[in-house]
């Protein structure tokens, strides 16, 4: 029995053109003789596309499709693939769903000869990005409405039965259902799992390890299969990487398709085992490069689903800029990509050069616009301004040397980048990195402005190892290698002079690791707890969790010698990170999301006041008596 897999290119929202691609895909597969053709979950709606599921007319047009592929299996060839369908479609009565909607399920379209089975969704993720209780029913809900849909049955294709399971189904190892276990028992020699899974760092090695696990406990061979394609929920971008797999019965890893490519898999199935035909091997990547190409995909993708073809960047010399300005000439060419440096009187001579270098190394347009005139122009028409009301009283503006390093910032983000991409026919980028987006250190329509932040989930550490990547990548230096040892800096006033060693309030290092404490762990670190190990002297082992990095106790020390300057950096950032932080995060651009919590869709948080826990407090009063 010959089987293939197809990793393809999914379209949120399309159901046409996914089935046109579907469509494509099963005509060649039988052509190639193949039996068996496994395809994505929800190949055909596409996935993560809100509340279009409350669309009644667009499950229709997606049961269309999905009825219309299934007429391709004949004699020969069958295929198994993703999508949604009304529940009473499956059941052939009406079944009514939450709050009076017709009740819809995620399911596995196994398509015969003349005739189609439906395996449902057991489990609903509702954590991170997923959101699929607020839409679907799930295994067990269906089953109340209709005894006939027993789970986990083995479906019988060419003699051999396959167990069929959708994405988080495949995940359950301590849950009730236990599909695969359940699955095998029932006599299933093939495992199948049918998923459509966005790329988070590090998820591709634990799913290595998972299903191969499953593969020898139950000596039954696996087959993972995921799709291609990017989702926009607004705040976060998520891409999709395929990374589609195969396991033998000794649970050894057969085949292993590349990230974002689309490929068709063959294998034969014989005497209980699979054996590759055209099988792709797993190329040994690192986390850094996994992450590089989540990036390039993500902004080649989202520009070409904008139907956007240039981009402004704002070079400041900065190690950040210089990042986003590399990121966007490898993905949509250097002739699409223009660097604008805006110095003031406080930008010195060092990032002014690293910026034109810059364009020079990347081959992309460059030019350079003096803000100091235009600044001091806002200074002289607001400084002083004395406005009235209808009784005739005064008040004075005044602005100060913090209120100009702000319009600074405005001026080259909504006046001059916007201008020019305008003119240009382009739009400019956001390039802040997450470590800043956590405590909103960044100007409000300055540099929180732009319509994407190809950055923004990338803690200042990686932004560091990305440009390290490049270059070695490269085999040259299309970063300045001089960025890499800058103190980084906004060059806003005279006490960020980078050429002194002076630059942002933020102690990298050790931020870095504070921040993600707060916000990317799954259990987030309370003040108490970092409080404790700072008195305990193992607060760098605690933030670094595990890994080695540049954060060490006495870095921590020789910032923060006592307790009392500790807590006022600890609070002053706390306020930031839930306080104005918010404020900046809600009108900020999308987000390409890369870690396992990246802000907008998927970290889910509210405008609401920081609060200090009793814990806290208590422990504060006693150390410092405040």
């Amino acid at each position: 029995m010959k089987i293939r897999y197809s990793q393809i290119t999914i379209t949120p929202g399309n159901p046409a053109k996914n089935y046109e691609t579907c469509l494509a895909v099963a005509r060649r597969a039988k052509a190639a003789g193949v039996n068996l053709l496994l395809l994505p979950e929800m190949s055909i709606p596409g996935y993560m596309i809100g509340d279009k599921w409350e669309e009644n007319d667009f499950i229709d047009d997606c049961e269309y499709f999905a009825n219309e592929l299934a007429k391709e299996a004949d004699e020969n060839f069958s295929l198994i693939f993703g999508t949604v369908a009304f529940l009473e479609s499956i059941i052939g009565k009406p079944v009514g769903g939450y709050d009076g909607r017709k009740a819809k399920v995620n399911v596995a379209c196994i398509a015969t000869n003349g005739s189609k089975q439906f395996r449902i969704k057991a489990l609903l993720p509702n954590y991170r990005e997923f959101e699929e209780p607020r839409h679907f029913f799930d295994q067990l809900s269906a089953m109340f409405h209709s005894k006939d849909l027993m789970p986990f049955q083995p479906s019988e294709i060419c003699g051999v039965k396959f167990g069929v399971t959708i994405c988080e189904d495949g995940w359950d190892d301590d849950y009730v259902f236990k599909p695969f276990d359940r699955l095998s028992d029932q006599g299933a020699e093939v495992l199948i799992n049918i998923s459509y899974s966005p790329f988070t760092a590090g998820k591709n090695q634990s799913r290595i390890r998972h299903f191969s696990a499953h593969a020898s406990k139950l000596g039954k061979p696996v087959i993972y299969v995921n799709g291609l394609g990017l989702q926009n929920n607004g705040k976060t971008i998520f891409c999709f990487d395929g990374s589609s797999a195969v396991w033998n019965s000794k649970g050894e890893l057969i085949a292993h398709s590349g990230m974002y490519t689309e490929e068709d898999v063959d294998f034969e199935y014989v005497d209980g085992n699979l054996t590759a035909i055209n099988a792709p091997q797993l190329v040994q990547t690192t986390e850094i490069d996994d992450i590089h190409k989540t990036l390039i995909y993500g902004i080649r993708n989202y520009m070409a689903q904008s139907h956007l073809q240039r981009v402004v960047i704002g070079a400041s010399g900065g190690v950040d800029s210089t990042l986003a300005a590399a990121l966007y000439v490898e993905a949509i060419g250097k002739e699409n990509v223009l660097l604008v440096n805006m110095p003031s009187r406080f930008n010195s001579k060092t990032t002014i050069g690293i910026a034109e270098r810059l364009a020079h190394n990347l081959g992309c347009w460059y030019t350079s616009v003096p803000i100091q005139e235009s600044a001091e122009l806002t200074h002289r028409q607001i400084d002083g301004l004395k406005p009235t009301n209808a009784n005739g009283d005064e008040i004075t503006i005044n602005l100060s040397s913090f209120n100009m390093e702000n319009v600074q910032a405005r001026d080259r983000g909504s006046r001059v980048l916007g201008a020019i991409a305008s003119a240009w026919g382009a739009v400019f980028t956001n390039n802040g990195n997450k470590t800043e987006t956590t405590v909103g250190y960044a100007t409000l329509y300055g540099d929180v402005a732009g319509f994407l932040a190809a950055i923004g989930d990338l803690w200042k550490h990686t932004v560091y190892d990305l440009c390290r990547h490049i270059n070695s990548k490269a085999g040259k230096e299309l970063v300045p290698n001089e960025v890499l040892t800058l103190k980084p800096s906004a060059e806003l006033s005279d006490n960020q002079a980078v050429d002194k060693g002076l630059g942002d309030p933020l102690i990298y290092p050790y931020h870095d690791r504070l921040f993600e404490a707060w916000q990317q762990w799954w259990n987030h670190a309370s003040l108490a707890d970092i409080l404790q190990h700072y008195l305990d002297g193992d607060l760098a082992a605690y933030l670094n969790h595990g890994e080695e990095t540049e954060l060490t106790e006495d870095l921590i020390r020789s910032h923060f010698p006592d307790a009392k300057t500790f807590i006022a950096d600890l609070e002053r950032w706390y306020k930031l990170f839930k306080g104005m932080g918010i404020a900046k995060r809600i009108q900020a651009p999308p987000i390409l999301a890369v870690t396992r919590r990246a802000y907008g869709f998927d970290y889910r948080e509210s405008a609401i006041q920081p609060y200090f826990t009793r814990k806290y407090l208590e422990m504060k009063e006693r150390i410092i008596g405040e």
